[in-house]
C-alpha cells in the first residue's frame, strides 16, 4: 500500500472519528433539544473549535447542508468525550424537522456530516379561552331563577367548551368578589357555540334580590372572563294561611229586678 493511499485511510478513519454524534433528548411545540458526545481538535484528541448545527423540514444529506438552517447561538466545543447540549427554538408546532451537524477545528478543518436524527414538535398548546357570555334571567318564581345564554365556543366562540361555572349573590358579583360568590351545582354541559342554553337556581328566598354571573371553561382549563350580572327579584306569591280555628265567643247579660241596685249590670263571658 503506498502512502498516499495510507494517509487517504488515515484522514478518512479521522474524519469518522471526528464526526458528533446528535440525539434528540426532548420536544416541546416550538423547540427540539440536541445532545451529543464532543469529538476533539483532532479526531478525538484536543478540543475542537466550533460547531454548525442545521435544521430543515426535508431530510438533510451531505448535499444538501449548507442549504438547511444554521442555528446561531450554539455553545463552543468541551473537551472531547463530553456529553454537550443546545435546544433549537423558534421551530413551527406540528411540524417534523431533520437536524444534523459539524464540527471545525481551530484551522477551519470540517468534520463530514453527523448522523441525521428527526422529530416532530408538539402541536401548539391551547392558550384561547372560552369568550365572555352576555347572560339573561328568563323568569323568577318565589324560590328559584331560571338563567339563560347563548354557548360559547372552546375557543373563543368556536367549537363548544367543557363545563361551567354558575354563580349568585344577595350583592352585586364582580370579578374581584368572584371566588366568594355562591356556586350552584348540577350545571349543564357546554352546548357548541350559539346553542342556547338555560338553568333554574333553586333554593332562593322570596321576594329577595340576586346578582347572578357565569363562566366557561374548556379543556385545557382555560377560563372565560365573567359575563355580565344581572339582577332578579324573586317573587312573593304566597297567600297567607287560612284560619283553621275560627270560633264564636258568647256575651252574657245578666241583672236584678227589685229597688236595691243590681250587684252587676253586665257579665261577660266565653
Amino acid at each position: 500500500m503506498d502512502l498516499r493511499r495510507c494517509v487517504s485511510l488515515l484522514c478518512l478513519s479521522i474524519g469518522l472519528m471526528a464526526m458528533a454524534s446528535v440525539s434528540n433528548a426532548q420536544v416541546t411545540a416550538t423547540s427540539v433539544k440536541l445532545t451529543w458526545t464532543s469529538p476533539g481538535d483532532d479526531s478525538l484528541v484536543g478540543t475542537a473549535s466550533q460547531f454548525d448545527i442545521r435544521y430543515s423540514t426535508s431530510l438533510i444529506t451531505a448535499a444538501s447542508f449548507n442549504s438547511a438552517t444554521a442555528v446561531s447561538g450554539v455553545p463552543a466545543p468541551a473537551a472531547p468525550g463530553t456529553l454537550q447540549n443546545f435546544t433549537v427554538t423558534g421551530l413551527a408546532p406540528s411540524t417534523t424537522y431533520w437536524f444534523a451537524m459539524k464540527t471545525a477545528d481551530d484551522v477551519a478543518n470540517w468534520s463530514g456530516m453527523s448522523n441525521v436524527v428527526s422529530k416532530t414538535t408538539l402541536a401548539a398548546p391551547d392558550a384561547t379561552r372560552p369568550a365572555a357570555i352576555a347572560l339573561n334571567v328568563a323568569s323568577v318564581t318565589d324560590t328559584s331563577a331560571t338563567l339563560s345564554w347563548n354557548a360559547t365556543g372552546d375557543d373563543s366562540l368556536t367549537g363548544t367548551a367543557t363545563s361551567y361555572d354558575i354563580r349568585y349573590s344577595a350583592s352585586p358579583i364582580t370579578a374581584a368578589n368572584w371566588t366568594t360568590a355562591t356556586q350552584v351545582t348540577g350545571e349543564p354541559t357546554p352546548l357548541v357555540a350559539g346553542s342556547l342554553q338555560t338553568y333554574a337556581v333553586r333554593g332562593l328566598s322570596r321576594q329577595s334580590t340576586y346578582y347572578f354571573a357565569i363562566k366557561a371553561i374548556d379543556e385545557a382549563s382555560n377560563v372565560s372572563a365573567m359575563s355580565n350580572a344581572p339582577a332578579a327579584t324573586t317573587t312573593d306569591t304566597l297567600s297567607p294561611r287560612a284560619i283553621a280555628d275560627l270560633a264564636v265567643s258568647f256575651i252574657w247579660f245578666g241583672w236584678h229586678t227589685g229597688t236595691s241596685r243590681p250587684a252587676h249590670d253586665l257579665v261577660a263571658a266565653r
